[in-house]
């Protein structure tokens, strides 16, 4: 993504300097000494911003003929997203999996959903960034849900782990060619899978994460919104610890007079058709809604040198945190098991 948001390295320096140290010391912490710091940082940025042109919205690649090697070039090392127009639509999973096949397979087993439909972006920085109602139910229970446009929302769910046959349908030596994965690297031996189940309307919020993706779009149709990492001081980022670093930017809906230096953020944009995989790199922001009922598979493994050069402030910080993506991958740090999937994306 070659992209140059228009404020300068001062004021580039200054949000990574603040943002840090709210980060590390907390926004209370930070304010009794410099209570008006955002303030004052937001209002030089806008008047940058606002001399410029106002956010493009520009299309995803869509490519059907790369090798990994052109992928790996042309995509991979640029940190650019492209579609990888269906390259999975020989996969099993592909083949085989619609509501009526997960329900079948696995409909007795509980687990945890939200509402995808009515969640809330928060501008307070005393709040969480984004809320939203989360329930426990069975997996007959969602697919009923998404097959009569409900809210509920299945979101990282890990069945996929308790299922091998269900991973099986799933081609991830595909993931490691094009993810130029190393048996000789530790966290690149496990690619975390997670599988999305929801209904037209349901949506995840605008949000980014150290992790290497190759999404899987297995049934049905989602669009998807990509932003550079180089825009994070537009998106208005929560300052909290976690897997993922929230915007608090509603992307659904966005309000300019609360988040004005959105309307000066690039955005790439695509619809993922059934048997398409999509390339996102490291740090890059995305909100994902669903068009039709929905079936995806997230392919995630960590590279170290992609995710560092997407964003080094990010980067620095999520290496600093806890609980930690490497760590995770290397299998030394467990996340709270008692917290949902949704629960631990929103870093609760």
């Amino acid at each position: 993504m070659s992209v140059s948001p228009g404020i300068g390295a001062l004021e580039r320096m200054a949000f990574n300097a603040i943002f840090s140290a709210d980060w590390l010391f907390g926004p209370k912490n930070i304010s009794r000494l410099l209570p008006r710091r955002w303030e004052r940082l937001h209002r030089r940025m806008l008047l940058q911003a606002s001399r410029g042109a106002e956010g493009r919205i520009q299309r995803v690649d869509r490519r059907s003929d790369l090798t990994p090697e052109e992928f790996h070039k042309e995509y991979f090392l640029t940190g650019i997203p492209v579609v990888l127009e269906g390259a999975a639509a020989r996969w099993p999973a592909v083949k085989k999996w619609t509501p009526d096949y997960l329900n079948e397979f696995c409909g007795n087993d509980r687990i945890e959903v939200l509402d995808g439909q009515n969640w809330k972006v928060n501008r307070d920085d005393g709040r969480e960034a984004v809320s939203t109602s989360e329930h426990v139910v069975q997996v007959r229970e969602l697919m009923q849900e998404v097959k009569a446009g409900g809210a509920l929302y299945g979101s990282f769910m890990e069945l996929l782990d308790k299922y091998s046959q269900l991973r099986g349908d799933l081609d991830l030596a595909f993931v490691s060619r094009f993810g130029h994965t190393s048996r000789h690297l530790p966290w690149h031996r496990n690619i975390i899978a997670k599988l999305y189940v929801g209904g037209a309307g349901t949506a995840t919020s605008l949000h980014c994460a150290a992790v290497s993706n190759l999404f899987v779009q297995v049934y049905g149709r989602k669009r998807w919104l990509l932003i550079a990492p180089e825009f994070t001081p537009f998106m208005y980022p929560a300052a909290t610890r976690g897997l993922n670093w929230q915007s608090r930017v509603d992307f659904r809906n966005p309000d300019f007079g609360q988040c004005p230096l959105y309307r000066f953020v690039d955005r790439y944009e695509t619809v993922l058709e059934p048997g398409d995989i999509l390339w996102n790199p490291p740090f890059v922001w995305h909100g994902v809604a669903n068009v039709t009922e929905s079936i995806a598979v997230s392919c995630w493994w960590i590279n170290l040198t992609r995710g560092f050069s997407g964003s080094l402030l990010l980067g620095m910080l999520t290496a600093c945190g806890k609980p930690n993506p490497l760590a995770i991958q290397l299998g030394f740090s467990r996340r709270n098991t008692k917290a949902s999937n949704f629960s631990v994306h929103l870093n609760k």
